[in-house]
């Protein structure tokens, strides 16, 4: 009798620390924070936003296709510690595709730039025949850890016939980011594709002059 006592106390004794242990194993996944979402931002448009006017009018341009490199194409927002060193983000995501993210964001900014009604900013696989194209290769958008976005592309423009190099060009930008928090970079990156929005518009600009 005293042993079988025994054996049931043994019992409750392993049932509770069951209980203890799943116990904990949910306080610990309940305390870990919730992952965050982004999306870059577009150019606002307000009375203070330059808008950059051309001759021609019914003129097509394609933008892409947009190219990033693979260790920035992931759900992950990647910041650069080191020269050769990337940390990935476990709990700052973004919403979607950088990629298709970028091109939406360019396609937006270069449409509010230019006049209204002279130029149509498309994406690149949109069918359109005599469309100029826009291709962009992003060899970095990266925040790194001096606290600065730093953005370099090569991007050209395509003639109508889909063969002929209008323009080739390199853009390069620093700015630095303004807070320490991840919304901070994704302002700041937004902030550079800004400028090379406008930089693009103003080639455009002197194409079709």
């Amino acid at each position: 009798m005293g042993q079988e006592t025994a054996k049931r106390r043994v019992d409750m004794i392993r049932i509770l620390l069951i209980i203890i242990a799943i116990s904990l194993l949910i306080g610990c996944s309940s305390s870990s924070p919730a992952p965050k979402y982004y999306t870059l931002n577009t150019i606002p448009t307000d009375k203070n936003t330059e808008i950059y006017s051309v001759k021609d009018s019914d003129i097509v341009f394609g933008i892409g296709p947009v190219e990033i490199p693979d260790y920035l194409d992931k759900p992950q927002i990647v910041t650069r510690t080191a020269e050769n060193e990337l940390m990935l983000s476990e709990f700052n995501l973004w919403g979607g595709s950088l990629k298709i993210d970028v091109m939406r964001v360019l396609i937006e900014n270069i449409s509010s730039l230019l006049a209204p009604k002279k130029i149509t900013i498309i994406s690149w696989k949109t069918s359109v025949p005599e469309a100029y194209r826009i291709p962009i290769y992003l060899l970095r958008l990266d925040a790194s850890a001096n606290g600065s976005i730093f953005l370099k592309a090569k991007w050209g423009i395509v003639a109508k016939d889909g063969r002929t190099v209008v323009s080739i060009r390199e853009f390069s930008i620093t700015k630095p980011i303004k807070g320490n928090d991840y919304k901070d970079i994704v302002y700041a990156m937004s902030d550079v594709l800004a400028d090379f929005s406008k930089e693009i518009v103003s080639i455009i600009q002197s194409i079709l002059k």
